[in-house]
């Protein structure tokens, strides 16, 4: 474990001084000039990242603790020469942090992470399923009947998941935001389901013979997690596709979006990482109540980037939306301990129920996923060229190249970072421990603050306040 680890921190290394080095060779600086990066603020221990998506980075100004940036009195000379050292160094940081939750998954020094890691060992000894696989795909006619509900499926895990959620015979409905991108997934998974008929057929050269097993069903439906209206509304797009009285028995939480460079406002005045993640789950959950099965689940897609939050001060109710400050990576991880929290009341809210004390809730850690990272850091254009090119191995710059290749050995393909989901989706109600977080099909412990039940509840009352919407439970 240490050497994969000292491999890892070592390759960061390197890459972090490619990415200096390789921007180095597209800029010369005056033997006079100087520059001067201000990134801080009030609490310093944040990252303020920035996306790198293309080259230059256009950003003006010095960085102040919101992010705000401040172009009196910058000339542009400088200001090009800012945009140089900021693009190469906040490139190397954000990598930095991406990596950093690698390792907090399988190493910490201090003693709170050190006795999570015990438990954890101890749960996978008393709970170890081998029915679970790094590529996890449910047993045939296992979902027969069963009508599924995935948030975001028109692209990685959400799309994963659907595919072979649909191939155990469920009925998936899967949302999307843009019908274009929507219907080209659909598409997607009926391919996906064609190959599979083509492998699994049973021929002998006379056509009625010929056997094909049972597959589920898959509808896109249009839903805006950043639009509240939007979502009061879904429960009718949904009726149109599988009718009023049709019940969900499973109900993924999986659509998402990560560490975006600079704080960005809904069309509800909130802050998109935390409507996105977290408050448009909320409102959507609570909506769809009344649709669930009495002994339905709720599957919560969090990540490990929760203890980016800070174990000192845990959720910090008064900065969901960025109100004091905001940074990409701090905010987006406590929008992922707000899934926990979420998820930790809602079924703890079930439990006390008698109407819903059979609904099982849970939350998830998918891994790192190198899609996601790779996307982040070098940027959804030429990532998607780069993904289109040569089978995925078309690379424009070597640092890119260097990127890709190292990610591979130690993060998760899309089809291994989907198996948790797919997993407790399919699994049978007995071997589901509701109220518990897991990754690589087990249940993990999280860290105390990540338990905090007066947080919880709080962050309960608030996202009713926020949203205007009462979670009857």
């Amino acid at each position: 474990m240490k050497q994969s680890q000292s491999l890892l921190l070592s390759s960061l290394v390197v890459f972090s001084l490619a990415l200096v080095i390789d921007r180095a060779s597209a800029w010369t600086l005056p033997h006079s000039s100087t520059a001067t990066v201000v990134i801080g603020g009030e609490h310093n221990r944040r990252l303020f990242l920035l996306r790198r998506s293309t080259f230059p980075l256009q950003a003006t100004g010095p960085i102040d603790g919101n992010n705000n940036i401040d172009d009196e009195n910058d000339n542009s000379s400088s200001r090009n020469r800012r945009n140089f050292f900021r693009s190469a160094a906040t490139m190397a940081a954000t990598t930095a942090a991406s990596i950093s939750l690698l390792v907090a998954s399988s190493s910490s020094s201090s003693s709170s992470f050190g006795d999570v890691r015990a438990a954890n060992a101890a749960e996978s000894t008393a709970i170890a399923n081998s029915s679970y696989s790094k590529v996890y795909k449910p047993g045939p006619h296992s979902m027969d009947g069963k009508v599924v509900l995935i948030t975001g499926g028109n692209a990685g895990l959400g799309l994963e998941s659907t595919k072979r959620l649909v191939e155990a015979g469920a009925t998936v409905i899967f949302t999307s935001r843009d019908a274009i991108r929507g219907n080209r997934a659909v598409e997607d998974v009926h391919s996906y389901l064609e190959e599979g008929r083509l492998k699994t057929h049973e021929y002998d050269g006379d056509a009625s013979t010929t056997t094909t097993p049972f597959m589920g069903k898959v509808h896109v439906a249009n839903l805006d997690l950043c639009d509240i209206e939007n979502i009061k509304s879904f429960d009718d797009r949904l009726s149109s596709i599988i009718g009023k009285g049709t019940k969900i028995d499973v109900l993924v939480n999986n659509a998402g979006v990560m560490a975006i460079p600079t704080k960005q406002l809904t069309k509800d005045g909130y802050e998109r990482t935390f409507q996105t993640n977290h408050l448009g789950h909320f409102v959507l959950t609570s909506l769809l109540l009344t649709r669930l099965q009495f002994n339905a689940r709720v599957i919560n897609v969090s990540s490990m980037a929760y203890q980016f939050a800070g174990a000192k001060d845990g959720l910090e109710l008064d900065n969901l939306n960025g109100e004091r400050n905001y940074g990409p990576w701090s905010s987006y991880g406590q929008s992922k301990l707000a899934n926990i929290l979420f998820t930790n009341e809602m079924q703890d809210r079930a439990l006390k129920s008698k109407e819903w004390s059979n609904l099982r809730v849970v939350a998830l850690h998918p891994g790192a996923v190198q899609t996601d990272l790779a996307r982040y850091v070098i940027g959804e254009e030429k990532f998607n060229t780069m993904k289109a090119g040569n089978g995925g191995t078309t690379y424009t710059s070597w640092t890119d190249k260097l990127l890709m290749e190292g990610l591979s050995k130690f993060v998760k393909t899309v089809q291994e970072g989907a198996s948790t989901q797919i997993y407790l989706s399919s699994i049978n109600d007995e071997a589901l421990r509701p109220g518990e977080y897991y990754s690589d099909g087990k249940v993990t412990q999280v860290l105390p603050f990540a338990r905090d039940g007066n947080k919880a509840k709080e962050l309960w009352t608030i996202s009713e306040k926020l949203s205007g919407v009462k979670f009857n439970l």
